[in-house]
């Protein structure tokens, strides 16, 4: 991994707490590059690679993508991008504490220095209506609620329900958050604060800019 970077920016919480809609904020109003784990493994495996034939294998069989897979991608692409960005914003990883001490030690452990995080933090109950309320677009993964009043992607994809977002499956994945992800908070210590995401979109916003001028980070002039 070669070239410097000014900042990681991990974004921590619950599903449904708002991680994608802040990701998609900064990159409006920032000069970031993104990194959805999610769309990183799409990726991979729609190019071919090694390591997108063997996420793809994974999947196929009904597996799990284990740790070190996904380290592996990250690194890769932190790697192929540190050169042309002066922010990161990783949403989705680590979503653990084994993953977020590998995050540390990336870079021959430098790039524990770069790295902040921010948290939302959200009532649980909150959190269930707002998942069963949401729509995904099926072609860039926007995210969209009742108040957005939309019934298409402002890409021009349809809106779908998924299937993950059913009460019951909610349950099951904050169960796995609290139980996996949870520690993660605790690892990283006096390198995150806390964003309250109950707010409107607007309020939540504002509250990560305070967070991110903080940390000596500024919109894009």
């Amino acid at each position: 991994m070669t070239g410097k970077l000014a900042q990681i920016i991990v974004l921590l919480g619950a599903p449904g707490a708002g991680k994608g809609t802040v990701a998609q904020y900064l990159k409006s109003k920032y000069d970031v590059c993104h990194f959805s784990t999610g769309n990183l493994l799409r990726n991979e495996i729609q190019e071919g690679t090694n390591l997108g034939m063997k996420v793809k294998g994974i999947v196929a069989s009904g597996g799990l993508v284990g740790d070190d897979v996904i380290n592996e991608i990250v690194e890769k692409n932190l790697g192929e991008t540190v050169g042309g960005c002066s922010i990161v914003v990783l949403d989705g990883y680590p979503r653990t504490r084994r993953q977020a001490e590998v995050l540390d030690g990336m870079t021959s452990g430098k790039l524990k220095a770069l790295i902040r995080v921010v948290e939302l933090s959200i009532d649980r109950e909150a959190l269930i209506s707002r998942l069963s309320q949401r729509l995904v677009c099926s072609e860039c993964g926007n995210t969209y609620g009742p108040k957005d009043g939309k019934s298409t992607c402002s890409c021009g994809g349809g809106l779908i329900k998924r299937k993950d977002d059913e009460e019951s499956t909610i349950r099951e994945r904050f169960r796995k958050y609290e139980e996996e992800t949870l520690p993660v908070s605790s690892y990283y210590g006096d390198r995150l604060v806390k964003v309250s995401g109950s707010g409107t979109p607007d309020e939540v916003a504002q509250s990560v800019d305070g967070v991110l001028c903080s940390f000596g980070i500024e919109k894009r002039r």
